[in-house]
């Protein structure tokens, strides 16, 4: 099975073993097509988001020589469409889109069954690697983009702890909460969880030395 990894730096893989697509500007191409999987890109677009300024002459003919190749090297989940490129492959050869579905599984079921939601937000929380499309070049496109992953990402962690508050593990909690709070202190969610982990065992003095200081943070 074919793999598809944007969660870090742009990989694939095929049967756990990696693919070589080339190097910078071949992964970009691809990225871009698996950001917009299912839509046609025009070769102006990828030329104008890959290129940029940078664009020569030539650059339209060098996407069509690069996405020749990736078609070759990865078979039809890229096909023409129109004026342009289209990345079909399904939902679940694509780390990003896995990562999305677990989460809205988990958000699904956070209300009826806590435990299973837990599992379904460190199953997605697992598939991060680093900085979404991390290395791979865009005008624009990826950085928007990994920022909205990224805030997802914050979604499903601060939504994987309330479900395993939910499940009693307030003292398993403390530490981890203890380090998030340190490390992204505007974060409102992540404070007021650990005021309640610490709470619930007992360490009300604590928790409100944590709502003192989330009070001079936040604001």
């Amino acid at each position: 099975m074919v793999e598809f990894r944007v969660l870090g730096p742009v990989e694939v893989y095929s049967d756990d073993e990696p693919v070589h697509v080339g190097g910078v500007k071949q992964r970009s191409i691809l990225a871009l097509l698996i950001a917009n999987r299912g839509q046609v890109v025009s070769a102006d677009r990828v030329v104008d988001e890959v290129y940029g300024e940078d664009a020569a002459a030539g650059a339209r003919r060098s996407v069509q020589s690069i996405v020749s190749m990736l078609r070759r090297d990865l078979g039809d989940v890229i096909v023409g469409g129109g004026e342009g490129y289209r990345f079909e492959a399904p939902r679940d050869m694509v780390d990003g889109y896995r990562f999305e579905d677990l989460v809205a599984a988990g958000i699904d079921v956070l209300g009826d069954n806590p435990s299973r939601a837990s599992s379904l937000f460190s199953d997605a929380l697992d598939l991060w690697r680093g900085d979404p499309y991390g290395d791979v070049d865009g005008r624009g496109v990826f950085q928007t983009e990994g920022a909205r992953l990224t805030e997802l990402r914050f979604t499903a962690l601060e939504a994987r702890i309330e479900a395993d508050l939910a499940c009693g593990r307030h003292r398993q909690l403390v530490a981890e909460l203890e380090a998030l709070v340190t490390g992204f202190p505007l974060r409102e969610r992540l404070w007021a969880a650990l005021m309640l982990a610490l709470y619930r065992v007992g360490r009300q003095a604590d928790a409100l030395a944590a709502f003192q200081r989330a009070r001079t943070v936040l604001g």
